[in-house]
């Protein structure tokens, strides 16, 4: 995995000091290496935006055609404008992930919500009705921290909400806060509180609200083509 990553990180700062070269869309070249994996799940870790232009850093879980499952991290990736502020309130949450089907699902919905949460290999829901929270079991307790299930408990009523509604439709899915709001990404309460360090980091930079393109999709003169059905 770590190859992998590393040969996608070459790529896209080669495409980045090409003057004749758009911005390759790291997901998208995930997906591509990552099409013989049973599953997986791609998660928008952090972001940023800086002089020279913007970026991502994810997080991904993947299952083996021999059940393993791993977890690992990029470094900070560049990546469009156009996908940048498409992914803007999209924090801590996967953006696209694969089933054990083969269905790629290309949408923001809370981290292993399809995969893992509710699948009764992994873990069970504990407590009562609504109010019941997702615990896996030990084997699998690593994925608490990884789909941040420490500050954003995993709610049934919640997750019974995303797939009587969302589920399959492509249709991004933010949850309903305790005090009105979304309960997971960017903008949600619960994510600022326990994400201080991000929210600190973007009050800081005067990069962060820029209306500009960064040069190097200015020089492309394409459109992004960074769209997740592309």
């Amino acid at each position: 995995m770590k190859k992998i990553f590393f040969a996608l990180i070459v790529l896209l700062f080669a495409g980045c000091n090409g003057q004749d070269h758009y911005i390759e869309n790291p997901v998208n070249l995930m997906i591509k290496s990552m099409s013989n994996e049973k599953s997986y799940t791609i998660i928008l870790d952090d972001m940023d935006a800086k002089n020279d232009g913007h970026y991502h850093k994810y997080s991904v879980v993947k299952v083996s055609k021999s059940d393993e499952i791993t977890q690992s991290k990029t470094k900070f990736l560049p990546v469009s404008y156009e996908f940048f502020k498409k992914n803007e309130n999209n924090l801590g949450m996967q953006i696209v992930s694969k089933d054990s089907t083969g269905k790629v699902t290309k949408a923001a919905i809370p981290a292993g919500y399809d995969n893992y949460i509710g699948n009764s290999r992994y873990g069970h829901w504990q407590g009562s009705g609504d109010q019941s929270i997702w615990v896996f079991y030990g084997r699998y307790m690593f994925l608490r921290s990884v789909f941040g299930l420490g500050y954003h408990p995993a709610y049934y009523g919640m997750h019974r909400g995303y797939y009587g509604s969302y589920y399959g439709t492509n249709r991004s899915f933010y949850g309903s806060g305790y005090q009105g709001g979304n309960y997971y990404g960017t903008s949600s309460k619960v994510t600022k509180k326990n994400r201080p360090d991000f929210y600190q980091r973007k009050a800081r930079n005067t990069n962060w609200n820029s209306s500009r393109r960064s040069s190097s999709s200015r020089r492309s003169g394409r459109g992004s083509g960074f769209g997740y059905g592309k």
